[in-house]
Order: structure tokens, then sequence, then C-alpha cells
């Protein structure tokens, strides 16, 4: 048997791409019109006002990036660079410029004395990865399609901002701070260059890729920016820089945690401030280069945080101004007038467009955002845009209704099985809900989101783009607060689930949700008997509940409670029968308890329900080959190889089933082809060395090719382990140098033992009987 690690976690592939999407509606050419109220209608003109409504919504959303008037801005900044910096959970109003009394926000403040600052801007949604899809299209998620965290993947029929610029000859470059961000959910489109905590990965070893984390801190993503930014030379740059320290969990250094009273808003205002002192140095590095009067910079945010506004902390749930309205400031010196500040409705779909008319490009033909050059150069005051915004996620993760809103004209409507208007110009906490007393605008508001729908959602299916998420990326999800239950498929129409909203509102069940974040954290800490103690309560009031079904189930789990897990995980597909993730997790449980053949039913149902990912495949692959079962094993390590061909651990289950048929020459193939892919591992170097000295096929073997991948494994890891020096015992003994060969094995069976390695020690002491005696290790297959 060789070395190889026996627990695999292959990391998930962009797959199940759907590109088919509804259509944008067409450009209106006509003037922008404002929502107001309407008087009450008589039933005779009903359904004339209803064609009106429609007609007046599409003028609503964005025409004055298709208008015929040219704006003098257009095109000033043409073959400038672009910094496009995002902070996310940064609520507007805990930025200094936008009337903060207490953070601290110097170098945000002097962007925005040096540009134009829009103090009314919404998101379209409070989750990372389908707001950032709609700032890089212009369009809203039932366009873009990814309409959740790690629930979907960004079309890629959507054309990019960073594609749009990459075809104008610009070096296209990101640096994102968090694996929510990863170019495994499409978000990527259009960057040559797009560094992710997984594209870090990709690139490192695999023993340090063990410790790495869900996000990085925002010196390191400057940093990286900073040298990226240091290799454009004189060729013109977009550059994206994406801050993710103002989320949880808050960690900021202790020289900004010092300047605020303690307890998490506390730290939540020191980790703004601390990404503020990053963007300063980004500031500065353009100023240092002298670029700055040709970069043209646009700081905005994904989303706010609640904060306890409407009893929300965090964000995903709720669609309040709290977690949807954020910062945007462009600045461009020479060309925006300096300290240009409006109070007009913009939305973070007309940061592209900006841009793009800023360049002298034109427009995408199906982009929702608008231009928003005329508030800019100050021709208007306002664009009379209505700001749509919508939230999934309570629904994906309990089956509560889906949440559809409307800001406009001062005004905002929540569609929701208790709606809510509130009058956002007087009332910006949203206190006071005025449906009751304004029946009329809350009526023309909603017809006016409903028209929004009709005209260009996507048709085709609620949930389109939707995936299933594998185990890993549900964990590393769940890491950053992202919780989440099976998502079953829907071939309703947007129009459809508006219509009937089903499930109950969310705002009923706020408190069950922020129990089930603090059971979160709580496990986070170490602390599951408090955390299991919150779950068993919460699932007490809604049994069927598969997201703490399924959180209870992985804290046992954690804990090594298998039995309990395995219970708990038989109830929630006894719910949900077709949740693959389900059946995936009691199937690794029930191999753990030794029950494989039990094991094997639920991994073969998880690995034909979800055939695009390779986690599903490997971990069935691996249950067979510890049957003893390599020929089964070897087509669903093949699936798994080719669907994430970078994996390590899945690659060496691949080599060791074709060892085990004999088929060493292909084994040896499988492995060198994956060094060539990923010429840094340690793990795929080591593996092959070990056949390279041990297989009893004399054509297979290369004894001096296998001394030199072993010693390359020891000068590269920071410390020895028993298994590699093992390996490299083995690969002496093979070329007859067998003092080197028991000196080896005995400093490995020092420190076998020393770990409490047990089996491993009895093997090692075994081989070191042989090269004592001059004799080599041959692998029995």
């Amino acid at each position: 048997m060789s070395p190889r690690a026996r627990k695999t976690t292959p990391r998930t592939g962009r797959k199940g791409r759907d590109t088919e999407r509804g259509e944008a509606a067409p450009p209106s050419t006509n003037p922008p019109v404002s929502v107001g109220s309407s008087p009450r209608r008589s039933p005779v003109v009903v359904i004339v006002m209803v064609t009106l409504v429609g007609i007046m919504t599409l003028l609503l959303w964005g025409p004055w990036n298709r208008r015929t008037r040219v704006s003098p801005l257009a095109g000033r900044a043409a073959g400038h660079n672009v910094l496009l910096i995002t902070m996310d959970t940064t609520r507007a109003d805990y930025l200094g410029c936008y009337g903060h009394s207490v953070v601290q926000t110097p170098r945000i403040d002097a962007l925005a004395r040096e540009g134009a600052m829009f103090t009314q801007c919404s998101s379209c949604v409070p989750i990372t990865l389908p707001s950032h899809a709609s700032i890089m299209t212009g369009t809203y998620p039932f366009a873009h399609r990814a309409r959740n965290n790690g629930r979907y993947l960004a079309d890629e029929g959507n054309v990019t901002l960073a594609e749009r610029l990459q075809q104008a000859g610009y070096l296209t470059g990101a640096e994102v701070g968090a694996y929510v961000l990863d170019a495994i959910w499409g978000i990527d489109q259009g960057f040559e260059h797009y560094r992710s905590e997984k594209t870090l990965e990709q690139h490192g070893n695999r023993f340090e890729r063990l410790t790495n984390l869900e996000s990085e801190p925002a010196d390191a993503v400057c940093d990286r920016a900073l040298e990226w930014l240091g290799k454009c030379g004189t060729e013109k740059f977009f550059m994206w820089v994406h801050f993710f320290d103002p989320h949880l969990p808050w960690h900021p250094p202790e020289r900004f945690k010092q300047r605020y009273a303690g307890g998490l808003i506390g730290d939540y205002m020191a980790e703004i401030s601390f990404v503020d002192e990053q963007i300063g140095r980004l500031m500065d590095e353009l100023d240092r280069r002298g670029l700055a009067e040709r970069t043209l910079v646009v700081l905005t945010a994904d989303h706010g945080e609640g904060l306890r506004d409407h009893q929300e902390f965090t964000h995903t749930y709720y669609v309040y101004d709290a977690t949807m309205r954020v910062p945007l400031i462009v600045r461009q010196p020479g060309v925006i007038p300096a300290g240009r500040k409006t109070d007009a409705q913009v939305r973070t779909i007309d940061v592209a467009p900006t841009i793009l008319a800023m360049l002298g490009l034109p427009p995408e033909d199906n982009a929702q955002g608008a231009s928003l050059l005329p508030l800019l150069e100050g021709s208007t005051k306002d664009l009379g845009l209505g700001a749509y915004s919508e939230s999934v996620a309570a629904h994906e993760a309990h089956g509560y209704s889906r949440l559809w809103s409307l800001r406009a004209d001062g005004w905002k409507y929540i569609h929701a099985p208790i709606p809510e208007l509130y009058d956002v110009r007087h009332d910006p906490a949203e206190t006071v809900n005025l449906v009751a007393s304004e029946a009329s605008r809350t009526e023309s508001m909603r017809d006016q989101l409903e028209a929004l729908l009709g005209e260009t959602a996507d048709q085709a299916s609620g949930t389109p783009a939707s995936v299933q998420l594998d185990a890993e990326a549900s964990e590393r999800l769940a890491a950053l607060g992202y919780v989440g239950g099976y998502v079953p498929p829907t071939s309703k129409t947007e129009m459809e689930l508006f219509r009937e909203l089903a499930g109950p509102d969310p705002k009923q069940h706020i408190d069950a949700h922020n129990e089930l974040l603090r059971a979160r954290a709580l496990e986070g800490k170490g602390d599951v008997e408090q955390a299991e103690r919150i779950l068993r309560s919460l699932l007490a009031d809604a049994p069927s509940d598969p997201t703490y079904r399924g959180r209870l189930a992985m804290l046992l789990r954690k804990a090594k409670r298998f039995e309990e897990a395995a219970a708990e995980f038989k109830m929630l597909i006894g719910v949900q029968p077709d949740n693959a993730l389900a059946h995936h997790r009691l199937g690794t449980i029930l191999g753990e308890l030794g029950r494989l053949e039990e094991g094997l039913v639920h991994l073969r149902e998880a690995a034909e329900a979800m055939p695009d990912y390779p986690e599903a495949h490997a971990y069935l692959a691996l249950a067979l080959l510890d049957q003893g079962k390599p020929e089964q094993a070897l087509g669903y390590f093949e699936t798994a190889v080719t669907l994430d061909p970078t994996n390590d651990e899945t690659r060496i289950g691949l080599g060791e089933a074709l060892v085990q048929q004999g088929r060493f020459a292909e084994a040896m193939e499988i492995l060198r082809a994956g060094l060539v892919l990923r010429p840094d591992s340690m793990m795929l170097a080591n593996n092959l060395a070990w056949y390279l000295a041990t297989l009893p096929a004399a054509e297979a073997r290369g004894g001096e090719e296998a001394v030199r991948l072993a010693e390359r494994v020891r000068r590269h890891l920071p410390e020895d382990e028993p298994a590699l020096l093992d390996t490299l015992a083995a690969c002496y003994a093979e070329v007859g140098r067998f003092e080197d060969a028991a000196s080896t094995a005995q400093q490995a069976l020092d420190l076998a033992k020393a770990r409490g390695v047990a089996e491993l020690a009895e093997q090692i002491e075994m081989r070191l009987v042989l090269y004592r005696t001059g004799q080599p290790f041959r692998e029995q297959p």
C-alpha cells in the first residue's frame, strides 16, 4: 500500500453552466419617469393603467445610457486606467464622508472630496457573489443568474466589464479577498489575472494549503494588488481590488481595534478603518507612479450590514437600507468635478455602464444599468431611476418567502407576505410601515415591480443556473457565516413566484435565524454543547427545516459522534430523499463506522445526482478501493480526475487503483501528468517516487528519478514526516544505497513511534530489516 492520503477533498470545478437565459427588455429612448403616488383607479381604467405601468417601468430602469444626447464627460477618460475597489459588507452610513461621527476613514473621505459622491446608491442583493456579478455586468441577479452565494454560478453568457475592457486592449487583473468570490463561481470572466484564495491554492503545495483561510486580510490583498500593478508597466489596465474585512468574523489589527470602544460594532468600525488605510496605500502608489491623473477610481460596496437594525445582525435575509444602501464614489482628477455630491437614486448596476461611458466605449446591449455621466457633469439632478433589489436566501435556507423590493423617488416598497412601504426620504431607518395609509402608492409600486419582472426577468425558471454544493464548498461557506439547506428545483417562472409569495415572511423568523448564526459561531469556537442545545431547540419548533437538521448532523460529525450524525442525516433524507449532499455525507459517515456496503448505497446516490462534482465520484471510488474493488473504483476515479485534473488526492487514488490491477505504466503516466499540472505538489512527487522505487515490475521502476523526487520533497517541507522519510529510504534502497536507506528508515521509525502512528511504525520496521540485509522493498499490488 502506498503512503497516499486516505481521505480526499476534491475541489469544486466550474461545472453545470446553463447559458440559456432571459433577455433584458429593449432599451427605451424616452425621458426617465419618476415613481410617485397615483390616485385610486376606477375599474374602467384598470386594464389601460396596467399596460401603461409596464411602459413606465421600462422607462424607469436606466434609459440614460441609451439616449442620443452625448455627455461632455463621455470619452473624457478614454485610454485611462480603471481601478475598481469594492468593500465587502460596508454600510454607506459607516463612512466619515457619509456622515458617521466616529468611524475614521480619511482616505475614502479624500476620494469623495476629490471626486463625486452618490449619497443614495442601492445594491440589488445583500449577498456577495450576486452583488458583485451585478456590478460587473450592469444587470440584476435574475438576468446574470447568480442569485446566492454558493448556490449559483455566474452565467458564462454574461458579458462583464472585464471582458469589455480586455477587448479594448486593457490588461485585466483582480485581487480578491474571499472564497465567496473564488473563480469557481464564474465571477472571473474577462480577467487575465485573477488571484483569489483558491488561485493561490492551485500554485502552492499541499502542505501549505492545509492551513489556508477562507478570506485574506486587507493588507495581504493590497500587497498582491501593488505587485500586479507594478507589472503593468506603461500599459493601460483595469484592476479590481476586493476587501473582505468588514464581513464577519471580525479580526481587526490591534492598532485599529484600540481606536474604538470594544464590542462587535467597534470591531466592525475598526475593520472599515483598516480597509481605508489599505485604500490609501493604493492611492499613494498611483501618485508615486504618476498615474493618478490617468486613472479612473470607482469605490463601492456589495452590500451593508444589519448591525441589529430590524433585528438583523448580519445580512442576506432582508432588503432594508441597512444592508442595501452602499457608498459610491467616482474620482478622475481633471475630468470629474471635485466635491460633487448628488442625492439622486442610483444603483450598483450603474457602475459598469458609467465606466464604459467615461472611457468612450459603447454600452453593453443587455445592461439594465444606466450611465451616471449626466449626474457627474451636473446637467441634471435626477435621472428618475428606480432601484430593484431581491433576496432568495431565506427561501433557500428555510423555505421562507423570497423578497423583492423597489426603491424610487424617496419611497421603498418591499414585496413580501406582509408588504411594506417606507418614506425613506423622511424615515431613512424604515421604522414606519405606510402600507395601510398609502394604499394607492403601495399598489402603484407593486405594479411597477411586477411589470419589471414580467418584461425582463428570466421566464424559464425561478432557479436558473443553480448548483448543488459539494461538501467542501458548503463547509467553507458556512465558515464565513453563510448557512443554507438543500434547494429543490422549480420550473416556476419569476412572475409565478412573485405572485404566489410561497412560504412565511422572513421577518417573522428573524429570532430563529439569529439563533442559527449564534450556534454556528459557537461551533466555530469549539462550544459543541451549547451549539447543539440551540440547534435542537430550533428543530423542536421546525422539525422539517433542512438547514437546522443539516447543521446538527455536521456538528455531531465533527464531534466524531458518528452514529448520532448518521441518524440525523437519515432523518434529513427522509424529508428530502433527493438531497444529494445529504446522501454523500451519510455515505462517508457510514464508511467511518465500517458499514461500507450501506455507505456505498448513499455514495452511489450522490454520484448519480451530482454528476458534475468530482468529490462525489472520488469518495465513492475510495470506498470501493478500500473494499478491495479497484476495478469498480477505476471508472469513478477517472471521472473525478476528468472533472478536477488538479486534485492531488484523486489522482493518487486513480494511480493506486491502476497499480492494484497491475497497470503500472498507466499509473506512472497519471502521476506524471499531475506533476505537469502542479509541479510544486509534494504529495504527487512523493507517491510517484514511492512507485518508482517499489513496484514489482523492473521496467516500471526508476531509482535515480525516485531519489531526485524524494529528496526534493524533503527539502521543500519545514519538518520531517515519517511517511515521507519512509519513501526516501525505499528510494535509496532501490539504487543500492542501503546504509542511507537504513539510517533514513530508522529516523522515520523513531518519528512514527514518537507520534503514535503504530501501523506505519510496524511497516517501516519490517522494511528496515530488509535494508540492513541489503534488500530493497517491493510493493505487492
